[in-house]
């Protein structure tokens, strides 16, 4: 390791196989304990190391031992870029324009023995950086947009500089609009009108995955979503791109539609047009509502999942979680249907909750595969519809 000085109010982590010096945490404590990353002089969250795992596990997926080219425009402390030269392989450029960052990805870099010829510190506005990044003729293999708040003023640009078929990554941490939570910014800020229903977090995750669909769309991209979770205050989505105006417009026109959604009976079901909606009706002769449009397909490949999950079960310094939820994408991901809050179908059809083994045990008995899933410890998704869980929820 390289002599690095470590100052009074800094200290030395160990994330993965990287080694960071960051400012002291204890500095940054909330009344209740967490830590608030926005309060640090550079931004460092601890509960974003299931991004940076799954990250590294995506990528070892996808490229294998094959050096990539990254880009990583808001990098903080550079945690990513340094994580992913080290536990993956490759050359990248490290950006961020605030010149604490700048400090502490130097002083990271220097640590984990780094050289400029591996990662390459820039410090510029990262639209910028991407837009300029264009011209070089380089096909970057994977861009990495990680944003404090919403990704919606980088996504244009994220797509620019990517080689012919590429994969990105994108973190959104503003979920109260993404479920809806905060409706106006919500339809200001991506375009959708909100329903209120019981599977907000699939509906947010649904929501960011067609916003960034359509807008790599405009650029004659076809984006992808490779897989798709939730953890804590945010989502996480991995796309694999490709320019091709073919596959774009296959990708609008297929996955693109509404979320018909009954709020007394809390059945639900996809449409691709508004004017399919005229002969629906619930199960006690209510009208259901509609959501604005978003993404009705899945929300991630299944078979590339299970690589993934294998590809992690291998690294021994994964983070738990990372694990955890690998291990439940496996199985819901195949399941489309948005998840079901089985407590509050109990409730309107006055039952008694059952533990989820028998349930989902019975529902076989039915021949209805279901799931758990990691949105919601209450949820569980099934490749039926509600009216036949409903039946089997009555019979136990």
């Amino acid at each position: 390791m390289n002599e690095v000085k470590i100052l009074s109010r800094e200290q030395l982590i160990q994330e993965g196989l990287a080694k960071l010096v960051i400012p002291r945490m204890d500095e940054y404590r909330r009344p209740d304990g967490s830590i608030e990353p926005a309060w640090m002089p550079v931004f460092y969250n601890p509960q974003a190391i299931v991004s940076r795992d799954v990250t590294v596990s995506v990528l070892r997926t996808l490229y294998g031992s094959r050096n990539i080219f990254f880009v990583d425009p808001l990098a903080g402390t550079g945690i990513r870029s340094i994580r992913i030269a080290l536990e993956k392989g490759g050359e990248g450029i490290v950006n961020d324009i605030d010149p604490h960052a700048l400090y502490y990805i130097r002083k990271n870099l220097q640590l984990n023995n780094l050289h400029p010829g591996k990662l390459h510190v820039y410090s510029q506005e990262a639209n910028i950086l991407l837009n300029n990044l264009t011209f070089t003729g380089i096909s970057f293999d994977y861009i990495d947009l990680d944003p404090y708040g919403s990704p919606v003023p980088f996504v244009d640009s994220v797509f620019k500089p990517l080689g012919k078929r590429a994969l990105i990554g994108v973190t959104a941490t503003d979920t109260a609009p993404l479920t809806c939570s905060h409706y106006r910014k919500t339809l200001r800020r991506y375009w959708f009108t909100c329903v209120h229903t019981d599977f907000e977090k699939e509906m947010g995750a649904r929501l960011l995955i067609a916003y960034i669909v359509k807008r790599a769309s405009a650029l004659d991209i076809a984006a992808r979503p490779l897989l798709t979770f939730i953890y804590k205050h945010y989502y996480r989505v991995f796309f694999e791109t490709l320019r091709s105006t073919g596959e774009a417009y296959r990708l609008i026109n297929e996955c693109l539609g509404y979320i018909w959604y009954c709020s007394s009976t809390l059945e639900r079901g996809y449409i691709k047009s508004l004017d399919e909606a005229r002969d629906l009706t619930c199960i006690n002769n209510e009208k259901p509502v509609l959501t604005g449009e978003t993404w009705i397909c899945s929300l991630g490949e299944a078979e590339f999942i299970d690589k993934v999950f294998n590809e992690a079960d291998k690294i021994s310094w994964l983070h738990k979680d990372s694990k955890r939820i690998l291990g439940l994408l496996r199985y819901e991901t195949r399941l489309n249907n948005p998840y079901v809050r089985i407590d509050k179908l109990c409730s309107i059809i006055g039952r008694n909750m059952p533990k989820y083994e028998i349930l989902i045990e019975a529902l076989k008995q039915h021949g209805i595969i279901a799931s758990r899933t990691h949105f919601d410890p209450r949820g569980l998704k099934i490749d039926s519809d509600v009216k036949a869980l409903t039946e089997v929820l009555k019979s136990i």
